[in-house]
């Protein structure tokens, strides 16, 4: 499949130090959500934050392994695994592992090349220093009043994030369970992936569960999106403000949803990916 050959030569031109070639790959308008990363939106923005990381990084391995491909007309999602080992140029005699999962986004072309329109990737367990990687970026993540007066967003995507909110802040893992497909697959922060709702049902439940927490406010909302055939592509941000017995805090990130049409004409999530901002 021609897609996986570009996919590996994506990961050979990282693992090479190549920006140029990396670049290459990428559609001018693409969005990309490294974990702790603040979301990357368009080339410029993506080149600023590979040129530092790869000056960052000395890789020893990395490898990409492919378990699932969504075909939606003309984009198909490209679903894996990755394990990256790399020397930190700040501690050179220490080789740090990282392992996750990851998303990657093609728009097909002209003479059957792809284009990488959008990216995810996090890691299974939280990593330490995240800091070393992220880039610092001009800019703060929109909220969704800023975001709709440029776009037009659908109506029903506003509706179910209204309804996600609702879940959030009563901490009703019953509800937010409800969203997903019996097939879904699940890829939350800093965990394995959940595969079918026997398990992203019980996971859900007990992370609503968790400590005694009060959500002082609350936004999930629609950044992009395309429609395509009986699926929907989301590109979602979400802004926590939150308090417990130690004091207060907030949480921000982004991520990708795929949502399928059901026979009712409603959506249910097939497939999510979320990642965090550090601060």
């Amino acid at each position: 499949m021609m897609i996986q050959q570009i996919a590996k030569n994506l990961v050979e031109a990282e693992v090479n130090d190549n920006l140029n070639a990396l670049i290459e790959y990428y559609d001018v308008h693409a969005l990309s959500m490294p974990e702790y990363q603040l979301m990357l939106d368009g080339l410029d923005e993506i080149k600023l934050y590979y040129t530092e990381i790869l000056k960052r990084q000395n890789i020893k391995s990395y490898v990409h392994v492919a378990d699932e491909f969504i075909h939606l007309n003309k984009t198909i999602v490209e679903i894996g695994t990755f394990k990256k080992e790399y020397y930190n140029d700040s501690n050179p005699d220490s080789l740090i592992t990282l392992k996750g999962k990851y998303w990657n986004i093609w728009e097909a072309g002209q003479n059957s090349s792809f284009k990488l329109v959008s990216e995810a990737f996090g890691y299974f367990n939280p990593v330490s220093h995240p800091e070393a990687l992220t880039v610092r970026m001009s800019k703060k993540q929109p909220d969704e009043s800023e975001i709709l007066l440029h776009k037009e967003i659908p109506f029903e995507l506003k509706a179910y994030n209204a309804l996600m909110e609702k879940g959030v802040r009563n901490r009703d893992g019953i509800l937010r369970s409800s969203f997903f497909t019996h097939d879904a697959r699940f890829f939350p922060f800093a965990e394995p992936t959940l595969k079918g709702i026997e398990n992203i049902k019980p996971y859900l439940i007990g992370y609503s569960s968790r400590g005694q927490v009060t959500i002082d406010s609350i936004m999930c909302y629609t950044y992009d999106f395309k429609y395509a055939d009986n699926y929907v592509l989301e590109y979602d941000m979400f802004k926590v403000k939150w308090n417990n017995a130690n004091g207060s805090g907030k949480t921000e990130g982004k991520g990708i949803r795929i949502w399928h049409r059901q026979e009712d004409n409603s959506l249910r999530l097939f497939r999510e990916i979320g990642t965090h901002n550090l601060f």
